[in-house]
């Protein structure tokens, strides 16, 4: 009667049992195994089964319009999968807006100065944030590329950013960020960062649709034991407020198959043509009724 499995727990033989009834259902085929109530269970009582796996303390599944086996995996984070990292922080966010416009954001560099470049706190507001004030001459500063890996890591696209701070267009020493940001599928980014004092760390982007044009964006930041805590908050504390200023645009714009794109908007048509192997001839499509207000 479509109770949703996840508000209960996993149940002893690779089971999970339905929070409603208590209908148990085997994990590898789907098949209900039993019904406390009914003397036997129907043949046709089964759930769908999904490929699952656990990885860097998230659990993923596989979706395929044509239910193909996975072509890949999530990359193990070791420092995560080992136990040695800690992590210094959770975020969530539900977005309005198709999924592509999200990973599409790492290829569109020429946002960046303008909508990534007035200082935090500015806020995320875009209606001030570049309005001039007494901190307007504090700007963060970004240098980026993004490309595709070649075969057989071509489900694989990395953005190498540079991040640092100017004050009056001089550039402060300690300030230096390096990124690799590395889009795996679709939904899935490892954020890969360097700070020229306090060392490495990964910021982990999941992005799980939810029902048409309504995604869930969760951010989790992990670093090795020497990372100061407050640091490893103060980046996942940066990324969301950055992210909220993406958020104000792509809940309020739709997505455009052919933009309009200039010569320095290159790597944004070079994305869209890698990203079309994520779609198949039964990719589910969302169709819209604009003969009417009614939409």
């Amino acid at each position: 009667m479509a109770a949703r499995f996840c508000v209960d727990r996993v149940c002893a033989g690779n089971c999970i049992e339905c929070p409603f009834h208590g209908w148990t259902f085997r994990g590898d085929d789907g098949k209900c195994v039993r019904i406390p109530y009914a003397q036997k269970v129907p043949d046709i009582a089964k759930t769908k089964p999904w490929t699952v796996v656990e990885l860097n303390k998230v659990v993923f599944f596989w979706y395929h319009a044509e239910d193909e086996q996975p072509t890949y995996l999530p990359e193990e984070i070791e420092g995560i999968t080992s136990g040695r990292w800690k992590c210094h922080g959770f975020s969530e966010h539900m977005i309005n807006a198709h999924i592509q416009e999200i990973p599409e954001n790492g290829a569109d560099v020429a946002h960046l100065d303008h909508l990534h470049g007035p200082f935090l706190t500015q806020g995320v507001d875009l209606r001030f944030t570049n309005k001039p004030s007494l901190i307007s001459s504090v700007r963060h500063g970004w240098s980026a590329a993004w490309s595709p890996l070649p075969a057989p890591d071509g489900h694989i696209g990395v953005l190498q950013l540079e991040h640092f701070v100017n004050i009056f267009g001089f550039r402060i020493p300690g300030t230096t960020i390096k990124v690799a940001a590395r889009q795996i599928g679709p939904s899935i980014v490892h954020l890969h960062f360097r700070h020229c004092i306090f060392g490495e760390g990964v910021l982990l982007q999941q992005l799980t649709p939810v029902e048409p044009l309504l995604l869930r964006m969760t951010h989790q930041v992990w670093g090795p034991p020497l990372m100061p805590s407050f640091i490893g908050k103060l980046f996942l504390w940066g990324e969301y407020h950055q992210v909220e200023r993406d958020m104000m645009i792509w809940n309020n714009k739709r997505y455009v198959s052919k933009p309009l794109l200039v010569k320095e908007d290159e790597l944004i048509g070079k994305h869209r043509r890698w990203y079309r192997q994520f779609y198949s001839d039964n990719s589910p499509r969302f169709k819209v009724d604009r003969t009417s207000l009614d939409w």
